[in-house]
């Protein structure tokens, strides 16, 4: 008797489960996200009034211009990950007579870190009510996020390379070179020409600046096309050695293709801080070497410092 009983409850359970398997649509809606879709997606058409700034407008388009390459998705609340631009994102948990909460965060990869993406951490949140249905792809260009900076992003750093250069070349150089205001690809930039005539290196150090020292996420964002390697490096008139040039990292030569590379100074920053001020002055320092019988040229776009409180 009590095999058959368990016998029984034993098929029940089966039938149960099978029905239940039966029940559950696993079917998923999907969030499409292209590189277009998070291109210049910041507005800053009220910039200076929320930050109480005066930038101009080629500062303005600076801080504007990013080209984020991975996106970090939530919906309702929930973490789906963080995706390579483009991408196919599933969702599971949809109601198709409900809107969900999607929030799209712009990342990109920490140049130095290996395998580090790190979500922008200067926009405010955008969140968009979103109707996503079963077995049908919801389309980002369809109503593309727009973004603002938090009124707590700071940028005490900034060369446009516009109508002039804050860069000067180091006492160190041998040459003495620095850069000269050229057009390429349509737009005003940095340019430093390498050959045996002109110089075959050059070290160039930029205005001092502010930066906080403490609990702030501080970046250094660099846009550049170039043809050979170029290092760059900070130095902290707070520093323990303050003519020391601390190394910040290293631009693999780009010659065909504008990129942006982003480096964090929040280490080095908090690392070598020597005084008990919550400030420290700073000086970028970027160099570069080419061969003898080489012409080489390195462009650079947008120099830009940024920086805000984390807690």
């Amino acid at each position: 008797m009590r095999k058959i009983s368990y016998l029984i409850f034993s098929v029940l359970v089966i039938l149960f489960l099978e029905n239940s398997c039966k029940r559950t649509d696993l079917t998923p809606a999907y969030i499409h996200v292209t590189l277009e879709d998070l291109e210049n997606c910041i507005d800053v058409s009220n910039f200076n009034e929320t930050h109480d700034q005066f930038f101009d407008q080629d500062e303005l388009d600076a801080i504007s211009r990013h080209k984020f390459t991975h996106v970090n998705v939530y919906v309702n609340n929930k973490n789906l990950g963080c995706w390579q631009l483009p991408c196919k994102v599933p969702v599971l948990d949809v109601s198709s007579t409900d809107t969900s909460t999607v929030v799209l965060l712009p990342a990109f990869p920490l140049s130095g870190m290996s395998n580090t993406i790190t979500g922008y951490p200067f926009l405010n949140i955008c969140r968009q009510k979103v109707v996503l249905q079963k077995g049908v792809t919801y389309e980002v260009a369809q109503n593309l996020p727009k973004y603002v900076y938090s009124e707590y992003a700071c940028f005490p750093f900034f060369e446009t390379f516009s109508n002039s250069t804050s860069f000067s070349p180091s006492s160190v150089s041998a040459t003495a070179q620095g850069f000269d205001l050229v057009e390429v690809d349509g737009n005003k930039v940095g340019e430093i020409v390498l050959n045996d005539e002109d110089g075959l290196s050059f070290e160039v150090l930029s205005s001092s600046f502010y930066a906080p020292v403490g609990s702030y996420r501080t970046l250094l964002e660099i846009r550049y096309k170039t043809e050979v390697d170029i290092q760059v490096a900070a130095k902290m008139a707070t520093a323990y050695y303050p003519n020391n040039a601390y190394a910040v990292g290293g631009i693999y030569k780009s010659p065909d293709e504008w990129k942006t590379i982003h480096f964090d100074l929040t280490n080095i920053i908090n690392g070598n801080h020597s005084t008990t001020g919550n400030v420290t002055a700073m000086t970028l320092v970027l160099s570069g070497v080419a061969n003898p019988g080489e012409v080489k040229r390195v462009d650079i776009d947008d120099v830009k410092v940024v920086y805000i409180k984390t807690a």
